[in-house]
């Protein structure tokens, strides 16, 4: 122990440590005051906050130390007893001031856009550089920060160097030895500590995340990037899980037939008698499309005013809920119609090719299937799944330099975007096919610029005036289209990928998840308000059965317009690790360590505004077992190949 305390005395360990601490003290400190008002205060409340918050800044340290901990073991003795060295620990002093002062910052920005520590997400944004870096840049006076980031290192330096680099002769043997040991100490912490259950301080998930330390959240969210049901969840006999999957389908479909005893591959027959319909298809999916930007859910500041009016003339669902707070999440259930499985959409996930989706049944019937996207469709594996899925891509870069009048970071703009939608149902239509033109925005998303003098709302003043700039581009798709011959034929689908925020003072707030769908077609679908609780995972199977197609499926989700009345209103929800299902007035939340959650849920008039969730004993044993067995059938039937197209020769 003599030498181990030698060990940290010769570089001042602790006294780092000491500074590190404090300015993680700070950080947790306007987190804690930040979501104030969502947080019931005690002494003892607080003592766990930042006691746990304390434990888990220790393990941070310890594992940013390790990399100059190398340096400083395996040195050469020659060198280690050099001026040069003692310049080379001032240096590396300063880096980590730097670092670590940069760090606080950005989880500053982190929590103002997702309320939460790094996560997953954050990991992405290491890996999808470009984007990020460009949206920090465009959304933040970057160049001021980080000068005021060097100063605040540059005067923590000044004061602490000569105490904190202090000149200690130890020879290679000494320094080796403590090595191992610290080595082996942050082993054992690497697969014993659990941070996802030690942060579980209480039943608020603001003081979790308060408690949390981002950096160390950061390579945990990178080491548990997937994750294994089986391992994690509650699970049932696997027959049983077909049973009751089955059971529940055949209830909502019952003219379906199931093709087999092993999954639930089924032929579903047309909604009506009378002819298949091929209808066009521009299915827009809007970034960040919360229910409560429209008029029709409560907002007064009249941001969506071409969404209101079309809502009015078109099948509106106002209860339907995003099953998850990323864009891949809803590409995922909008395209394949299956339940969030815990980690990694599938749209991320290896062995996503040949899935039967949303385009097969269509390409079956010679239709033409585009992705448009106005960015990159390499960012989060977009371009890869789509290609891998009978669609065409069509991003950023198939876009000539006169289609692009205005981009960020993100995108060209939805009015560029919805152009080339346009110029590409036009081509389809000269060539004398159907299309199925699948869009993806992104106007709606930080640094919320557009072009100037487009809408009442200056850019890059917040997000109303991204949600009015897109809400105006989708003004502008109709306008143009209503010119267009394939427009009496052609369904349009607003919907959105997922709310603007996704934070609460709960584990999974539901009306978090409250999302808008518009299915406007004038000359071939009635107005109507559809208000049964649904899911994003139904849109597709609903679109077919406006067609009256004839298909065989391997949809999770039901047509929600035929056999109304026997339809089990449910509904999909999930985090990274948290997956629910809401029916009724119970949420039914499964988690990691085979845990589960049971809540009553009181949701205000326009279910964006707010709900009550209340953890409750009281429930139905069939409604659990049956959300087990839908979370559990979705990640076996992926795993095990089950959701790929039907074989070549069988029509979807």
């Amino acid at each position: 122990m003599k030498k181990i305390a030698n060990f940290f005395k010769s570089f001042s360990w602790a006294k780092i440590f000491l500074i590190f601490a404090a300015l993680m003290f700070l950080l947790r400190l306007v987190f804690v005051v930040w979501e104030g008002n969502e947080i019931d205060f005690s002494a003892l409340l607080l003592l766990k906050i930042f006691t746990v918050g304390l434990f888990f800044d220790l393990l941070a340290f310890a594992y940013i130390a390790f990399i100059p901990l190398l340096f400083y073991t395996f040195s050469s003795q020659k060198f280690f007893n050099s001026a040069g060295f003692q310049k080379t620990k001032k240096a590396l002093f300063f880096t980590f001031l730097y670092v670590i002062i940069f760090s606080c910052f950005a989880e500053i920005t982190f929590w103002e856009e997702f309320q939460t520590r790094f996560n997953f997400i954050a990991v992405d944004y290491l890996i999808y550089t470009t984007e990020v870096i460009a949206n920090i840049a465009e959304s933040y006076p970057i160049a001021l920060l980080l000068g005021i980031i060097l100063a605040i290192a540059t005067l923590i330096f000044y004061f602490f160097w000569q105490k904190i680099i202090v000149k200690k002769s130890e020879n290679f043997p000494q320094r080796l030895k403590n090595f191992v040991v610290f080595s082996a100490c942050l082993l054992v912490a690497f697969f014993t500590i659990d941070s996802s259950k030690l942060t579980k301080i209480s039943q608020n998930n603001y003081v979790n995340e308060a408690a949390a330390n981002g950096i160390y959240q950061l390579f945990s969210a990178y080491r548990n990037n997937e994750i294994d049901f089986d391992q994690l969840y509650i699970t049932r006999d696997e027959n049983a899980v077909i049973k009751s999957i089955r059971a529940s389908i055949s209830k909502q479909e019952p003219r379906s037939k199931f093709l087999n005893g092993e999954d639930i591959s089924r032929l579903i027959p047309q909604a009506k008698i009378g002819a298949e319909k091929k209808y066009n298809v521009i299915f827009v999916t809007i970034e960040s499309f919360s229910a409560e930007f429209m008029k029709a859910f409560g907002n007064e500041e009249n941001i969506s005013p071409n969404l209101d009016e079309i809502a009015k003339k078109s099948l509106f669902f106002t209860n339907l809920k995003a099953t998850g707070t990323r864009t891949i999440r809803g590409l995922e259930a909008l395209t394949l119609s299956v339940p969030p499985t815990p980690g990694n959409s599938i749209v991320r996930r290896p062995n996503n090719e040949n899935l039967f989706n949303i385009s097969s049944p269509l390409k079956d019937r010679g239709y033409e299937a585009k992705f448009l996207y106005g960015g990159d469709g390499y960012f989060d594996n977009m371009n890869y799944f789509f290609e891998n899925n009978g669609f065409e891509i069509v991003d950023r870069k198939k876009f000539a330099e006169n289609e692009i009048n205005f981009e960020n970071a993100w995108g060209v703009s939805d009015e560029d975007l919805f152009d080339k939608t346009i110029k590409e149902a036009d081509k389809s239509y000269a060539a004398g096919k159907p299309f199925l033109n699948f869009v993806m925005t992104t106007s709606n998303h930080r640094p919320f610029t557009y072009p100037a003098g487009k809408i009442d709302i200056e850019p890059k003043t917040g997000r109303n005036g991204a949600v009015k700039y897109t809400d105006y581009a989708i003004g502008k798709l109709l306008e143009k289209s209503r010119a267009k011959k394939w427009f009496d034929n052609t369904i349009f689908i607003f919907i959105a990928d997922h709310c603007a925020g996704s934070a609460g003072n709960t584990d999974v707030p539901l009306w978090r998840y409250q999302i808008p769908a518009i299915f406007y077609a004038p000359k071939i679908i009635s107005p109507k308000i559809f208000d049964k609780n649904v899911s994003q995972i139904d849109i597709a199977p609903t679109l077919f059965g406006i067609m009256n197609l004839s298909y065989k499926s391997k949809f999770f989700g039901t047509d929600v317009l035929n056999n109304v009345s026997k339809i089990d209103q449910h509904s999909f929800v999930s985090t990274y690790t948290d997956i629910g299902y809401f029916k009724g007035s119970k949420l039914y939340l499964l988690k990691p360590k085979k845990q589960k959650k049971i809540f009553d849920v009181e949701i205000k008039k326009y279910g964006w505004d707010g709900s009550k969730e209340t953890l409750t004993s009281d429930y139905n044993k069939e409604e659990l077992e049956k959300t087990i067995s839908y979370y559990q059938a979705a990640s076996h039937l992926f795993k095990n190949e089950k959701l790929k197209k039907f074989d070549a020769g069988q029509k979807n």
